[in-house]
């Protein structure tokens, strides 16, 4: 599967990144079926910000309204992982559900943010999007 990001998306995602490091970051991405549109940075909520994220589930749906409104839809989010690999998680795998994008920024080096998407396949594995820059 490929999926195409706008490289403004691309630039919002790495800058949410690195402003959070070393905590990690998290936000929305909007767009269609085939492209990434925009990405939208949220507040991450979770107790432990150093090691994971969460996203208020009323500024996921508020989200999801005003893409409805513009013609899009939420379809997926992202996070970092800004002392490791863009490679998902056990979390990740535990709260991923399938129809939804999880693109990770992974830290390879400082100042070098890796983008990685992946999908829920139909065997409860992480199957990666390629992502094609626009």
């Amino acid at each position: 599967m490929s999926l195409g990001i706008t490289q403004a998306a691309i630039d919002t995602i790495v800058a949410h990144t690195e402003s959070e490091r070393p905590r990690e970051c998290c936000g929305l991405l909007v767009g269609t079926a085939q492209t990434i549109l925009k990405a939208i940075p949220v507040e991450n909520g979770a107790v432990d910000p150093f090691r994971q994220y969460e996203i208020d589930p009323a500024v996921y749906l508020a989200e999801i309204k005003r893409s409805r409104d513009e013609g899009h839809a939420v379809v997926g989010a992202y996070h970092s992982h800004p002392r490791g690999a863009a490679e998902p998680s056990p979390t990740d795998l535990e709260q991923a559900f399938k129809g939804f994008v999880f693109l990770i920024a992974g830290n390879l080096h400082d100042g070098e943010v890796d983008l990685r998407a992946f999908v829920l396949g139909e065997d409860a594995a992480f199957e990666e999007v390629t992502l094609t820059p626009m």
